[in-house]
């Protein structure tokens, strides 16, 4: 996972912790709405009530803005890889629980993700290709994932391995050009979706050879 260079919080950090998220929420929405080139610290200062010298004190500067919502993606990612991977052993069920926990972290940070992919060629050159390092390895472990599906019966073992994983990552990444969290259904349905697409129904017995 990829980590931030900035000077630590100080130890009581709630508030530090929060005020940062509500800047980059902010930030998310300012250049969600005009792009990275056209958003301006000040605008996300008045979005988050809060001085613009404030942005500086708590993030940086706007590079360092875009260069932490990248780093915030990558952090969704590997945490919900994490928790996907820690509650189950067998392969359909880690599946299953990376897919939740994957819908859940984008349907909370939707903004964060839209800017994310939007905006590849604003983020700084060594944050993007640190969070493309560590992106490699979660599409690994994921692979490693389907490969066990497919060895077990739950996903065609006739299809390569990494066109599978691909093509479910593709899914779920997408999904933040369509999904409204104002909308008629929560993470939980999308996510209960796509496992049922993928026959990774909770509770389905692996097929019998």
């Amino acid at each position: 996972m990829v980590t931030s260079p900035r000077t630590p919080p100080p130890a009581d950090d709630s508030d530090w912790d929060r005020k940062r998220r509500d800047i980059l929420n902010g930030a998310a929405e300012v250049f969600f709405e005009h792009g990275f080139e056209r958003g301006t610290t000040k605008e996300i200062a008045e979005r988050v009530g809060l001085s613009q010298p404030s942005i500086y004190h708590y993030v940086g500067a706007k590079k360092e803005l875009i260069a932490e919502i990248a780093r915030q993606v990558d952090r969704d990612f590997t945490e919900a890889l994490e928790r996907g991977l820690r509650d189950a052993a067998d392969p359909a069920e880690q599946l299953r629980n990376v897919i939740v926990a994957f819908t859940e972290a984008l349907a909370v940070n939707r903004l964060t993700w839209a800017v994310y992919w939007q905006e590849q060629r604003a983020i700084p050159a060594d944050v993007a290709e640190a969070v493309y390092d560590s992106q490699l390895q979660y599409v690994r472990r994921v692979d490693d994932v389907v490969r066990r599906c497919q060895e077990a019966g739950v996903l065609p073992a006739e299809h390569p391995t990494h066109v599978l994983t691909e093509a479910i990552l593709g899914m779920l990444s997408w999904t933040y050009r369509w999904y409204k969290p104002e909308g008629r259904y929560g993470p939980e349905e999308l996510a209960g979706a796509f496992s049922d697409l993928l026959g990774l129904r909770a509770g389905a017995a692996a097929p019998q050879g």
